[in-house]
């Protein structure tokens, strides 16, 4: 379990998403968008999938620039080579990356969720212009039907 600085590091990339509860949930609904997208259950159009793109990677990008120090923390720390540095170093690097609460697992789920949003909202997008096009012959074929 995280303890300490690890834990509000974890709760404060959480925070971004509303929390560690929310941030749970909205991977797993990142995930579900992708699959109904995928599927071709869930499509968007241009002008609001190109909203909901840029909240993303403005997401994205803060993610990133966090990611050097999320590495460092799951490098064991040079505390010294006595043992108890050593049994010190182990214990930093538990706190990190333990669980789903500690902060290097939080750093990882968000930016997965975020990799599964993105993906899905451009396949969504895709989806709705297949409709469109779709929509646009049917309508086609009735219009030139009605001429004749």
């Amino acid at each position: 379990m995280a303890e300490g600085g690890a834990t509000s590091g974890a709760a404060q990339i959480a925070g971004m998403f509303g929390g560690e509860d929310n941030l749970h949930k909205m991977h797993a609904d990142a995930k579900r968008m992708l699959a109904d997208a995928k599927a071709g259950r869930w499509a968007v159009d241009e002008e609001t999938g190109t909203h909901l793109r840029r909240a993303v990677t403005q997401m994205q990008e803060r993610m990133s620039a966090l990611s050097q120090r999320i590495y460092l923390l799951q490098q064991v720390p040079k505390f010294g080579n006595d043992e108890y540095a050593k049994r010190a170093a182990m214990h930093f690097l538990t706190a990190m990356d333990s669980d789903d609460r500690s902060l290097v697992r939080v750093f990882l789920a968000a930016q997965e969720m975020l990799a599964s949003l993105s993906q899905a909202i451009e396949i969504a997008i895709s989806q709705y212009d297949a409709s469109d096009e779709a929509a646009h012959q049917v309508l086609t074929t009735f219009k030139d039907q009605e001429t004749r």
